[in-house]
């Protein structure tokens, strides 16, 4: 367990009073069991379940929300749950593992760096907006990240579509859409901040919230960008692709259209008629052989006369 006294620059300490200062607790999931009197046993079994999307649930005297932070890997979306108690001065974060958004913003604190309304504010409420912010940012990252892939797809399909761009293209998809998944839910969890069902959060942090609420619309707006994008990319490969397939099929016209005169006239030449005009001739077989040459040109010219060279 690891406890900063808010009002007192953030020291570290080895106690907390549920009346006296601002306290933020983090602790791991088998600590849960010294809160038993505070929290509820329903908010206690799903903080020690870490396999939940996000949300928010009220009590009389605290909140009890989980978000996730969200990281890719290997190309895969992976998430860490992060479990929130939010009273009038405490708040305490139930983890699994370490979090990366929480340690950075624990340096920043103490570094006094993207984190001034604490200065004025040392309260629970303005270290719960730092968190959700941070995780925002985060997550704009991450489609980004997805849509610097997506048009670096594009661009490969544009300049010679393959097979291996619509595996990239659904691998993407898949990513996408768990991004979704993971990330609805937050538009409940902003519009319940500004709500304030227990008046938890006080009026002025409510313009915080607001400002997370914002955020939360435009991530939104922006995962479906992205969804966008993929379906534009995808568009192109297979526009890419019937263009492939086309200039194909033109291509085999062009040599079938040639070579149907040349079979005609070989196979005339092959019938075994008695009485045949040129057939004895000494210089028949050059003539001919003359003759499909200029027929093979004069096709070749022609197609490209009609633009289909």
């Amino acid at each position: 367990m690891i406890i900063y006294d808010i009002t007192n620059n953030f020291k570290r300490v080895d106690r907390w009073e549920l009346d006296s200062g601002q306290f933020w607790i983090i602790l791991d999931e088998e600590e849960l069991k010294d809160f038993n009197i505070i929290f509820s046993e329903e908010s206690i079994k799903e903080s020690r379940d870490f396999n939940q999307y996000p949300k928010i649930d009220y009590y009389k005297n605290y909140f009890f929300m989980t978000i996730n932070e969200l990281e890719r890997k290997n190309n895969e979306i992976h998430s860490k749950e992060i479990n929130i108690y939010l009273g009038m001065n405490f708040i305490i974060i139930v983890r699994k593992e370490k979090i990366n958004i929480v340690k950075d913003l624990i340096e920043d604190i103490k570094n006094n760096r993207n984190s001034l309304i604490l200065k004025s504010k040392k309260q629970v409420g303005v270290i719960l907006y730092y968190i959700l912010d941070r995780i925002i940012i985060n997550n704009y990252n991450l489609i980004s990240e997805l849509e610097a892939y997506a048009d670096k797809i594009e661009i490969e399909v544009l300049k010679s579509p393959k097979a291996k761009q619509i595996n990239d293209l659904v691998r993407i998809r898949r990513e996408a859409y768990k991004l979704r998944k993971l990330l609805n839910p937050l538009r409940y969890i902003g519009d319940s901040l500004i709500v304030n069902e227990n008046n938890i959060i006080n009026k002025e942090q409510i313009k915080l919230f607001k400002n997370i609420n914002n955020k939360i619309e435009k991530l939104m707006i922006a995962l479906d960008n992205l969804n966008q994008d993929i379906g534009m990319v995808r568009e192109a490969y297979e526009a890419e692709i019937a263009n492939k397939t086309n200039e194909l099929m033109k291509a085999f016209t062009i040599i079938t259209a040639i070579f149907l005169p040349l079979e005609l006239i070989t196979a005339i030449f092959s019938l075994s008629f008695e009485h045949m005009p040129l057939k004895g001739e000494q210089f028949a077989f050059y003539g001919l052989i003359c003759f499909m040459i200029i027929i093979v040109i004069g096709m070749l010219m022609f197609f490209k006369r009609k633009k289909m060279l």
